[in-house]
């Protein structure tokens, strides 16, 4: 403020030269003069700055508009000349189109010629085609050209999970449930069409996620918690900061799901609610009545023969995953049995670990009768009884754990990490009971869709996921295996019980092979928390620390 200075200053001289005695006397009044000057000055520079400032933006605007009436123009131009009719031959025609705008013209010209000599054509604007409004949206496509006489179900390639705090085994894990089939529909529709949905937490919480994880360019960090909250207030071991079992964690995420869906079956009851309405989905596409229970649950059969009274008993259990063992040496005893009702659906040996393993948890066992007498006779033998578990109804999805961690012998956890051979394929006949008729060995032949891998130690370690985002998938197929029930357990039991015991060869062994579908292209990614990777399909399947398979039916 220099020149304000200056003009204070010469007053100040100006009324000394005058003879006052006290120049001060007018000091006040002369500053407050000056400084209404000064604001009357500020007030016109501003007006000024708004004056230009508006004018800057009225030219920017007047610019747009003739832009966007250029662009509007050249496209009626376009369909002018498109919809022109050709020539006859060796003719030919000159259109000039005038585009005119506020500021601007623009001329186009456009020949065209005889298709016999050369064709001059205005190319048309590309088009974004529009997804399908398919009914499994959310990143999902069901594409019928690449596999004949079969669907192919193909997802967006994943998005990673971010890490928050000693996560990675929470990460991988809803990875492989992200990509699991019907998983989003039926929570869909159980959202849609149950109004005690909100009470249901953790379905609620990872429907949301699911949801938003298929959305490309939004974050899922928030749901991504919500998620891991919900499974801590089941067990508060989860959501520490500490790493955790990916394999303990699957467990308690889907039991609470099942859980809380049993609760609503019982409210339901309770409030005098239909109980198909909410155990049953209508999926569209062809999936109707889907029990969403049904779609990871399977069901065990133990079959005991006594060997005196040459009683059958057998015993339900449900199941969500198998954990199976490493199996370094294998008894090839194991598909002789003592009784036909013992026998798997196919009495063949396992050829890969994953089999193996699987035939170490079906194996027969043997008990003294007098230590285990007859629960049906009540006779006390003295002979033998032999105990099998097999699988009765293998689920749609089968999860298959590689038990690798185990205490030694001073309460020390150790782990395994032996290679496991396992394959894009799984015949599960060898291990279900000849006592469903419904079983044989074309109609259990599982897809490996997603593996979890633990590499490192007990101490420090690292999980990540390998997923498949192009599968085949039979509709019908599908919608049959996700709707099948195993009715009444009870009347089941003593149904079995008296075909098991007779004579079963007509109904245990007349069975129809179900013709497989043409393989479909894998596209399988790695993906470590965030990160995400296209990789081939023999860097997965040589993962020497795989820890978790999941498999879908076909």
């Amino acid at each position: 403020m220099d020149w304000l200075n200056t003009i204070l200053f010469s007053a100040l001289d100006f009324f000394k030269a005058q003879n006052y005695e006290d120049p001060f006397q007018i000091q006040i009044p002369v500053i407050v003069g000056l400084c209404f000057c000064l604001l009357y000055v500020i007030q016109l520079c501003r007006r000024n700055q708004k004056s230009e400032k508006y004018e800057e933006e009225r030219r920017q605007n007047t610019e747009k508009e003739e832009v966007k009436d250029l662009v509007i123009d050249t496209t009626l131009s376009e369909r002018t000349i498109e919809n022109s009719k050709l020539c006859t031959k060796e003719s030919c025609v000159q259109t000039d189109l005038k585009i005119s705008t506020k500021h601007k013209k623009a001329q186009a010209t456009v020949f065209m010629k005889d298709a016999s000599t050369q064709t001059y054509q205005v190319k048309k604007p590309r088009k974004n085609k529009k997804r399908s409004k398919d009914p499994n949206k959310n990143g999902i496509k069901w594409n019928t050209d690449k596999v004949p006489s079969s669907n192919v179900v193909e997802f967006e390639p994943p998005k990673g999970n971010r890490n928050l705090g000693n996560t990675c085994f929470f990460n991988s894990s809803l990875q492989a449930l992200y990509f699991t089939k019907s998983l989003r529909e039926v929570l869909t529709y159980l959202k849609d069409s149950d109004a005690n949905f909100e009470n249901m937490i953790l379905s609620q919480r990872l429907l949301d996620l699911l949801e938003k994880q298929s959305k490309k360019d939004e974050d899922h960090t928030n749901e991504l918690k919500g998620v891991l909250n919900a499974v801590r207030n089941i067990n508060n071991q989860f959501g520490r900061g500490t790493q955790e079992d990916s394999y303990e964690l699957l467990n308690t995420l889907l039991g609470g799901i099942l859980d809380e869906i049993i609760q609503n079956v019982k409210s339901g009851r309770e409030e005098g609610i239909c109980q198909e309405k909410i155990n049953f989905v209508d999926l569209k596409n062809n999936w109707t009545n889907a029990n969403i229970k049904n779609l990871f649950s399977g069901l065990y059969i133990t079959i005991y023969f006594y060997e005196t009274c040459e009683d059958v008993e057998v015993e339900f259990e449900d199941f969500t995953t198998l954990s199976i063992p490493i199996v370094e040496e294998f008894d090839n005893e194991f598909i002789h049995t003592h009784h036909k009702a013992l026998n798997a659906v196919c009495l063949k040996e396992p050829e890969n670990d994953i089999e193996k393993g699987l035939a170490s948890l079906t194996q027969i066992e043997e008990y003294e009768e007098r230590d285990l007498p007859c629960r049906l006779c009540k006779t006390e033998g003295t002979g033998k009884v032999y105990r099998r578990l097999l699988i009765y109804q293998p689920p749609p999805i089968l999860i298959i754990h590689i038990d690798r961690f185990k205490m030694s012998g001073f309460d020390q956890l150790t782990k395994n990490s032996d290679m496991v051979q396992y394959l894009r394929t799984l015949c599960l006949s060898k291990f279900c009971s000849v006592a469903n008729k419904n079983i044989s060995e074309g109609t259990v032949t599982y897809e490996l869709y997603a593996v979890v891998v633990h590499s490192g130690g007990i101490n420090s370690g690292h999980y990540y996921a390998y997923v498949n985002t192009s599968r085949k998938h039979d509709i019908e197929r599908w919608q049959e295996v996700i709707k099948r029930e195993a009715g009444n357990l009870d009347n089941l039991k003593s149904e079995l019980e008296n075909v098991l015991k007779g004579s079963i060869e007509t109904r245990l062994y007349e069975r129809n092979v179900i013709v497989q579908a043409p393989e479909a292209p894998e596209k399988w990614f790695y993906v470590s928390d965030e990160h995400v990777q296209s990789v081939s399909s023999d860097t997965v399947f040589n993962q020497k620390d795989a820890y978790i398979l999941f498999y879908e039916i076909q």
